[in-house]
């Protein structure tokens, strides 16, 4: 994905000192402006916040110290960088600022190159910021056996698509055949070749070179993978070739030679059941006009009965005319 452009709310009564900021902060991010406290409150809370504030303390109605004081105590605006930008310069209205939760203090009249650098500096920690909370985020909720981001991972990364529009393609994915795996070889040879389909998944993505692709774990035989459109196929296809090639290896000689299980229902009636595959449900959401994580699921649910209906190890993809079988 291409970084974004970092969006910059201005906060000034004085229309100069506006207009200053925003035309030597316009090239570099997107500018927004605010002449009152009570509008920067109600912009800061919309559905496109800053990612940083720039605000004078020195206004009308609400200064900025009672428009810091709002934003920090709202859950939703409370991470918000705040740079007071003032002519105040005493070490009393200084310390002021910083216990109500300002980042930094810039004096006016404002120097350009300090500006831009405090700017960015405090851009780059929000960032660094946002990335430990997200790592810890997966880490609480990995799977334990693959290290994988669980359930609340993988529907978060799909919001995230859908909020930004990204042209990505959402990959479903589980065993045929697992459950009779399981029956005859047992649990620590299933942990183990899932553990094999997680590796497998990993190395497509390698070789497919998309560092940014999101593998997550749902649980038992279910993974989840999130790619850009254009490499949905490619990767599908370097699953299946990786998957089929070393499955065999958890299977004894004889039933790898006979790549199948026998077996016998409650009944007693013999079964047949051929070696695991990979089914893979695709949604590519370039071509959806989704708005919500449960319409991804339901189509990806719609989609992996068709995956499933192929023989051996398939990708099915939803809204596209080809699938692709092994």
């Amino acid at each position: 994905m291409a970084d974004k452009m970092h969006r910059i709310m201005v906060v000034d009564d004085e229309r100069f000192n506006l207009t200053v900021l925003i035309d030597l902060l316009t090239p570099m991010y997107k500018v927004m402006a605010a002449i009152d406290g009570k509008t920067a409150i109600r912009t800061a809370k919309g559905k496109t916040p800053p990612d940083l504030i720039l605000l004078d303390i020195m206004m009308p109605e609400m200064d900025g110290y009672d428009v810091c004081r709002q934003l920090k105590a709202d859950e939703a605006t409370r991470d918000i960088p705040v740079i007071f930008v003032t002519a105040l310069g005493e070490v009393s209205d200084e310390t002021k600022g910083f216990e109500l939760g300002a980042v930094d203090y810039i004096t006016k009249p404002i120097s350009p190159p300090v500006v831009k650098a405090r700017v960015a500096t405090h851009l780059k920690m929000r960032e660094n910021m946002l990335e430990l909370k997200r790592l810890y985020s997966m880490a609480l909720d990995a799977n334990p056996m693959t290290g994988l981001p669980g359930n609340n991972s993988v529907s978060n990364r799909i919001r995230q698509a859908l909020q930004s529009d990204e042209n990505v393609c959402v990959i479903y994915s589980d065993l045929d055949n697992f459950k009779a795996f399981n029956d005859k070889y047992g649990f620590a040879l299933g942990d183990d070749a899932l553990m094999f389909t997680a590796n497998v998944f990993k190395a497509a993505i390698k070789m497919v070179k998309i560092p940014d692709a999101f593998i997550g774990h749902i649980g038992g035989d279910d993974f989840v993978i999130v790619v850009p459109s254009a490499k949905a196929k490619e990767t599908a296809d370097e699953i299946a070739t990786r998957f089929d090639e070393g499955i065999i290896q958890f299977y004894s000689d004889e039933d790898a030679a006979a790549k199948c299980i026998h077996s016998v229902d409650r009944q007693g009636n013999p079964q047949t059941f051929p070696i695991m595959s990979v089914s893979m449900a695709g949604v590519d959401l370039s071509n959806h006009d989704f708005k919500r994580y449960v319409q991804v699921n339901d189509a990806c649910a719609g989609a992996k009965k068709k995956a499933k209906a192929l023989p051996g190890s398939s990708f099915y993809c939803l809204g596209r005319v080809t699938s692709s079988t092994r």
